[in-house]
C-alpha cells in the first residue's frame, strides 16, 4: 500500500507542477496581452481559474497524505498511547466522511456540468467539476492508507 501511495503522490506532484506552470504561462499571457497590446485574450482568465481549482483540489489530497494541512495539535501533543490513537482515528473518520461527501456531491455536480459549457473556452463544465470526485476518491484512499498505518503503529505522530 505504501508503494502505491508513493507512486500516486509522485504522479500528483507532476500533475500539479504542470498545472502550475500552465497557470503561470496563461496568467503571464493575460497580463502581456492586456497591458502591452491593450487587448486581453478572452480565454486566459477562465483557463487560469479552472487550472487553479484543479491544483488546489489535487494539492489538498497530497497535503492530507503528508499531514501538511494546518492543524490544532495542542490536544494531540498532550495525549499519548490509546487516547492519542483514538483521537487520530476520530480525525481520520471525519476526513473520510468529508471525502465521501466531496465525492458524491462532486459527482452530482459533474452530471449537472455535462449540460453546461464555459463562456469563453466552450469547455464542458463537467471537466472542470470532475476534480471534486477525483480529489474526493484520492482523499478517501489516502485516509484509508493512513488509518491502516495507524493501526500498524506506523501512522503519523503515534
Amino acid at each position: 500500500m505504501e508503494k502505491l501511495d508513493n507512486i500516486l503522490v509522485k504522479i500528483l506532484y507532476y500533475i500539479c507542477a504542470f498545472l502550475m506552470l500552465q497557470m503561470a504561462v496563461v496568467v503571464t499571457a493575460q497580463v502581456i496581452s492586456r497591458y502591452v497590446f491593450g487587448s486581453p485574450f478572452t480565454w486566459t482568465e477562465e483557463l487560469g481559474r479552472y487550472t487553479f481549482v484543479w491544483v488546489s483540489f489535487l494539492g489538498m489530497a497530497v497535503a492530507i497524505k503528508h499531514g501538511s494541512h494546518i492543524a490544532l495539535d495542542i490536544l494531540v501533543k498532550k495525549l499519548n498511547g490509546v487516547s492519542k490513537k483514538a483521537l487520530m482515528l476520530l480525525n481520520n473518520a471525519l476526513i473520510l466522511v468529508f471525502a465521501g461527501v466531496l465525492t458524491f456531491s462532486g459527482w452530482k455536480l459533474v452530471e449537472l456540468g455535462s449540460r453546461q459549457d464555459s463562456p469563453s473556452l466552450g469547455l464542458p463544465m463537467e471537466y472542470v467539476y470532475l476534480v471534486m470526485p477525483v480529489s474526493g476518491i484520492l482523499l478517501f484512499y489516502f485516509m484509508i492508507s493512513e488509518t491502516v498505518l495507524l493501526f500498524k503503529g506506523k501512522g503519523e505522530n503515534v
